[in-house]
């Protein structure tokens, strides 16, 4: 017994022993005599004792080989749906003609036009047809200015019969808007809109509120202007088919109700938080000639079983209010969370530590993900007293793990994992309070993405940390504060794993050599935003060993608005970047530029300076003002008309946005 290749083995060793016979494995024999075919398993003598070795060769009919020519056309739409379009078009197409056939009939891509080529827009748009996009996004913004307007006009909206999501990226122009929301057809499932700085009129708010009330569309995400939805006066659709819902802002009470009373569908939905300040009155209320009144139930709240509240601000009182009208609740993330390092702190509420009022409202919820900032200002306070209330046998057996952390006089207190992409990192004392789990503290902060760190908070945590980073997945680091020595940077790579990081911001008014020391170790390094003083110091060769390198902001300072970017080493150090922002100061440099990067280019911004010296008092000085922008305007507009290269520009504010 045993297997075929042992017994092989074992009678080689023999014969190698014996040094008289050879094995020959199957028929085709390789000697050093001419090949000459056997038996299979014959078993020959040398009278010259020289050992010659028989070997067979199985071969197999290549029309049985799977290749591109004989894959099953199902097996290669599974491939294709696993890759973009960019890839499909520029590493599949034109492979073979069978390929290129599936590739046409091929049903289910999903187009992303944001920051790529015109080259490629064009080649993209040649190529594939209406009916076999699923997925659209659509975008004009600094990387893509007038690619909506292109796309308009070699394609209707109405033509994409397949179309199951549309994404539509800071489109600022009203009448754009317009048009596309009226060609959005019936069978559209997903709509989202991102551009919160824009400034849309009245009408594009109407009409965006008459598609939300297609028959099938079921999903909505709405990344515009934060105080939109603090107007009561928007008028939802008497009848939504929504399914869910995502809203980045606060949303107000009123037009909350409108909205779960006409989208009687809604399981899915997520804010800031709900404002209820238009209609509650609190309880201390000093003025007897308020009506004393109840505040009216929220109709159709039953129906939600998912709530999202991702900056929530409301008091506990309000949340005793709010939360217990979903009766059907199974999933609730609460998340009180501040950026310290741009918005200051509210007058703390320390019932949102109390575990055993949380019980009393959350008791139907499954998953309970919660982020409470408390600031800390009353020194004789001790947060274990409340630590032990979410200790009880409600939070064991829901199997919620909590976390405390206090920095100084703020206090942190999360569920694990923790539940924000975002983290603000601003340690000089910590108290952590968590189970003894190892899994559970590798796993802590894995949702975080974006970072931003104080560092002169992070001084020698290199030497206190022992393990892998706390913050593994991040990919989006922003540095503030100053570098206080080479340690620092070890202290970083102690919090983040450098090598993930893509993104990085550090507005450093002073060049150091700690910054070009750190900046050589992020090696995929993708987008980097920095001050025209630190580029000024930065090493061309350090730069040039950043080739994943393709985005490029380069920002001036209050302090520094007039100092601009010499533009002659700057090309040197970027030789291969795709998407540029750059301060300048004359129209030859931008020549300049374009003509020693142009290979690579897809955008670039020309930032040019703002001539402050006006004289309010003097109406014709302003007359004067206004005649020297229109001058400026058309000699940037001249300018860009005579560039050689195919592109389309967009002039705002007395800067250039071109587009390659």
């Amino acid at each position: 017994m045993g297997c075929k290749q042992c017994k092989i083995f074992l009678t080689k060793h023999e014969n190698y022993k014996s040094n008289s016979t050879i094995i020959e494995q199957n028929s085709i024999s390789i000697s050093n005599n001419e090949p000459r075919i056997i038996l299979s398993n014959q078993i020959t003598s040398s009278n010259n004792h020289k050992i010659h070795r028989h070997i067979k060769f199985t071969t197999i009919d290549s029309s049985l080989l799977p290749t591109l020519d004989n894959l099953p056309a199902e097996l290669i739409y599974y491939i294709l749906d696993q890759l973009n379009t960019y890839t499909i078009f520029t590493s599949l197409y034109n492979v073979c003609n069978r390929l290129n056939s599936i590739i046409h009939t091929y049903d289910r891509y999903d187009l992303n036009l944001n920051s790529i080529s015109m080259s490629y827009f064009h080649h993209i748009c040649s190529l594939i047809h209406p009916e076999q996009i699923r997925s659209l996004t659509l975008s004009d913004g600094n990387d893509n200015v007038g690619l909506v307007k292109f796309f308009l006009k070699n394609f209707h909206i109405e033509s994409f019969k397949r179309l199951d999501s549309l994404t539509l990226v800071n489109i600022d122009d009203n009448e754009q808007m317009i048009k596309i929301f009226l060609s959005i057809t019936d069978q559209l499932k997903i709509l989202s809109i991102k551009n919160s700085n824009e400034y849309y009129n009245d009408t594009v708010i109407d009409i965006l509120m008459t598609s939300i009330g297609k028959k099938f569309l079921h999903k909505i995400y709405l990344d515009i202007d934060k105080n939109r939805f603090l107007n009561s006066s928007i008028i939802w659709p008497d009848e939504c088919f929504l399914k869910e819902i995502k809203l980045i802002g606060l949303c107000n009470i009123t037009l909350f109700r409108n909205i779960l009373l006409y989208s009687p569908n809604l399981k899915k939905f997520q804010a800031y938080d709900i404002d209820l300040d238009d209609e509650w009155i609190d309880d201390d209320d000093e003025n007897d000639e308020i009506e004393r009144h109840q505040i009216h139930p929220i109709l159709n709240a039953s129906n939600i079983i998912s709530l999202s509240l991702i900056y929530a601000r409301n008091e506990m009182k309000k949340i005793e209010w709010l939360l217990p009208q979903f009766t059907q609740l199974k999933y609730l993330k609460y998340l009180n969370i501040y950026d310290f390092h741009i918005e200051s702190m509210y007058e703390s509420d320390y019932s949102l530590l109390d575990g055993k009022r949380w019980e009393k409202i959350i008791y139907n919820c499954n998953q309970f993900e919660f982020i409470f900032t408390i600031h800390i200002d009353d020194e004789t306070w001790n947060f274990h007293h409340y630590l032990i209330t979410f200790q009880t046998k409600f939070w064991k057996n829901n199997n919620w793990n909590i976390v405390f952390e206090q920095y100084d006089k703020i206090l942190l207190i999360y569920s694990l994992p923790y539940a924000h992409d975002t983290h603000y990192y601003d340690r000089s004392r910590i108290v952590f309070s968590i189970p003894y789990n190892p899994f559970l503290l590798n796993k802590s902060l894995e949702n975080v993405t974006k970072l931003r760190i104080n560092m002169t908070a992070v001084n020698n945590l290199g030497q206190q940390i022992i393990g892998p980073p706390r913050f593994f997945n991040v990919s989006h680091l922003i540095l503030d504060g100053q570098w206080r020595n080479q340690h620092t940077v070890d202290s970083i790579d102690s919090l983040v794993c450098l090598s993930n990081i893509t993104k990085l911001i550090r507005l450093e008014r002073v060049p150091t050599l700690i910054f070009r020391t750190f900046i050589y170790r992020l090696t995929n390094l993708q987008s980097l935003t920095l001050t025209t003083f630190v580029l000024d110091g930065m090493n061309a060769a350090i730069l040039q060993y950043l080739k994943c390198l393709h985005s490029l902001n380069i920002v001036q300072l209050d302090d520094n608005y007039r100092h601009f970017v010499n533009v002659e080493p700057f090309c040197t150090m970027f030789p291969q970047i795709e998407h540029l922002d750059i301060p300048i100061d004359n129209l030859d440099s931008c020549q300049y530029v374009i003509d020693r990067l142009g290979k690579f280019l897809i955008s670039i911004v020309f930032r040019f300076p703002i001539n402050e010296e006006e004289d309010d008092d003097d109406d014709d000085d302003d007359d004067d003002d206004d005649n020297d922008d229109d001058d400026k305007n058309n000699e940037l507009i001249e300018w860009t008309q005579n560039i050689e290269q195919n592109h389309h520009y967009r002039i705002r504010d007395g800067d250039i946005y071109l587009w390659f």
